[in-house]
Parts: structure tokens; sequence; C-alpha cells
């Protein structure tokens, strides 16, 4: 076995449970935005709480894992804070395609308070012939040095980045609907994950049964250990 397939490992790899179970559980997740631990556990006969917990942690590190074409078009960049007036910030990276007839495909990071990292997680997104609109910020002027065409429109007023205000909305619902008042940050990351592709999913039209299979595609796929 070579050095890199020896590093190689899936997302299920330790568990034991067998693949009928994962589709199982694919199938709950995907058909029920709001399924817990708990009604996995009783829904799929599981012997414990713990390895209910376990499996829809990892398969939202699937649907995260999944791959999008890039952003194209006019893109509409922000940040989003997510936590309650009084409190220590918590935001989000959205990067979301204007389009008049449809949503567009989005992307979304947790906030790494490191502008510069965050840009580059936003540039890996963008096709180099997309436009960014964004806040007029003068944060964002590093993105025509990196090549892209940038324009800024003023917020507050009610066409003012329109997309990214529905998908922030959107995105809040989610979280409240789940009922969290606060989010550790793996937790931030796997519902952002999660969001991202039944949002990005919709877009794409895809069927609930592509749907399962990109996700079961992803439980499978080999990644390198750290």
């Amino acid at each position: 076995m070579s050095r890199a397939a020896s590093a190689a490992r899936f997302l299920t790899q330790g568990t034991r449970l067998p693949p009928a179970k994962w589709e199982q559980a694919v199938e709950g997740i995907l058909g029920q935005p709001e399924t817990s631990a708990c009604s996995l556990q009783r829904g799929l006969s599981l012997g414990s709480y713990r390895t209910a917990w376990r499996m829809a942690r990892i398969i939202r590190e699937a649907m995260q894992a999944v791959e999008w074409p890039l952003l194209s078009g006019e893109v509409e960049l922000c940040d989003v804070n997510l936590a309650p007036r009084g409190r220590a910030t918590k935001s989000i990276w959205l990067a979301i395609e204007r389009r008049r007839i449809s949503g567009g495909l989005i992307r979304g990071w947790r906030d790494s308070h490191n502008f510069r990292a965050d840009l580059r997680c936003i540039v890996t997104a963008l096709d180099p012939d997309a436009k960014v609109i964004t806040s007029p910020s003068g944060l964002f002027r590093e993105l025509k040095t990196l090549g892209f065409r940038q324009r800024s429109e003023p917020l507050g007023t009610n066409d003012a980045l329109p997309a990214a205000a529905a998908v922030a909305i959107a995105f809040r619902r989610m979280l409240q609907a789940r009922r969290h008042h606060g989010l550790a940050t793996a937790t931030l990351d796997l519902y952002l994950g999660e969001f991202v592709f039944r949002h990005n999913a919709a877009a794409l039209g895809w069927e609930p049964a592509e749907q399962r299979r990109r996700v079961l595609a992803a439980l499978r796929a080999p990644r390198l250990s750290a």
C-alpha cells in the first residue's frame, strides 16, 4: 500500500454500521431538515444516542464536502453577525449569485477574524469574470488587486445586497428552528455547510435521489488524513 493510500480515510471510517443504515440516515436528514439525533435513533432503531449523534454529524460533514460550480455573474459579498445584541461577534461570510428569476448559488464561511484568510476562501469560489458587489467598506479593495471586478453598493437601502439579505434571513431562521441560542464553532460550520448544500441543491434543481447520491458519494470519498 502506498503512503498516500495509507493516509486516506473515509468519513465513515471507524463505524460498524451497515451501508443500508447510512442510506436510511441520509434519506431521513435530507427529507426532514430538523431531524435530531433522538429522532434518528428512534427511526433507525440505533442502540445509543451517541451513535445517532455521530451519524448526523458525519452526514452533515458529507453535505459540507460536496463541491459546487464557481460563482459567476454578479456576486453579492457580505459578512453577517449572527450573535444577539450585546454579545460577542459571531460572524459568517456569504457570497451569493445575483439572479433576477431564480435563486443563485451561494457559498458560506465562518469568519476567522483574519480578513486576508477569509478573502482567500472567497476568491477560490469565484469565477475570474465575476463582478463582486460589496458594501462601500475599504476592506474589499484588495479584491481588485486580485484581478476581480468590484462594485460597491450602499447598505441600508431597500435594494442594497438583496440576495445576501434574503439568504442571511433564511440561515437565521434555520438556526432558530433548531432552537440554538448559542453555537459551538464546529456546530456552526456543519449547519452552515448543510444550509449551503440545501440552497444550492434547490438552485440546481436536484431531485431527492440526486441529493442522496451526492451525499453518499461524499461519505465514501477517500480523504487524506491531517
